[in-house]
């Protein structure tokens, strides 16, 4: 295994520039996930950004091409630096090109607790962490190496896509552990885009579903202990899916918030 924070690790070297070596441990299928991208452009960030804004608060990516594991530099640009955020410009080239371009808000994120002001978004009920179904990494029909460093384990009631009963409802719904422990901001990063897409509740599970672009909101540092995470479509049309994912700590409290646009390939009227 290559823990998160090791994996997501940059170097600067000047100029606003720092090295980074993508992870192949972190991908699905032949390319790194998404969320664990949006972890290396916010480590990069977060050090321009310096000492008094210590987390990432939202990063805003568009996939331009899809890197492939291997070195890489991330270009940071400072847009703002204000008493309790600063804006900054994150570039990933790799392989010659420029491959991810983000926006990334820092600033200090309050530990998760407390009782909000207001919410809409209540946490779901899942069953018990084990008796959830745990996702495999070595799956022949599509291997996801994601899975051998993150725990992921599917409420029985979304998974019903792993076996050809979807239920139909555009959901599925979780439990994921990822190192380190306690999880910290980055490992929120990936957990917003780790689920199986929701999509695959829908009768489109041998579908590819390229991330175009993923906002991530993180709102606090998460207590020890899994993530309950639920990911929901919103609208699927015109060979592209707008989806939602909800991140809460093992307290209850919503910890993070995802969106993202992907491309989904539909089947033709005729079918």
């Amino acid at each position: 295994m290559a823990e998160l924070e090791a994996a997501t690790a940059v170097k600067p070297t000047g100029d606003d520039r720092y090295e980074a070596v993508l992870d192949p441990h972190w991908r699905i299928g032949t390319k790194p996930n998404g969320g664990y991208l949006l972890a290396v452009l916010a480590r990069a960030a977060v050090d321009a950004a310096g000492p008094e804004h210590q987390h990432p608060a939202a990063v805003s990516a568009h996939y331009l091409a899809a890197p492939g594991p291997g070195p890489a530099e991330v270009e940071v640009e400072v847009l703002r630096r204000g008493r309790s955020a600063a804006q900054l410009r994150a570039t990933l080239h790799a392989g010659g090109a420029r491959t991810v371009e983000a926006l990334v808000t820092c600033g200090q994120l309050p530990p998760a607790g407390g009782t909000p002001y207001w919410t809409g978004v209540e946490p779901p009920d899942l069953p018990a962490e084990e008796a959830c179904f745990p996702v495999p990494a070595d799956d022949p029909r599509f291997p996801v190496p994601l899975f051998s460093e993150i725990a992921l384990r599917v409420d029985p009631a979304s998974a019903g896509f792993a076996v050809g009963r979807p239920a139909g409802k555009g959901e599925i719904r979780g439990w994921v552990r990822v190192s380190p422990a306690p999880p910290d901001p980055y490992a929120l990063l990936v957990a917003v885009d780790c689920l199986p897409p929701a999509t695959f509740d829908l009768g489109l599970a041998g579908s590819w579903v390229p991330t175009l672009e993923l906002t991530a909101y993180l709102r606090a540092l998460p207590a020890s202990g899994p993530l309950r995470v639920r990911q929901r479509a919103r609208l699927v049309a015109h060979d592209r899916v707008d989806e939602e994912c909800d991140v809460w700590d093992s307290t209850g409290a919503l910890v993070a918030t995802g969106h993202q646009l992907a491309a989904v390939r539909l089947p033709s009227r005729e079918d």
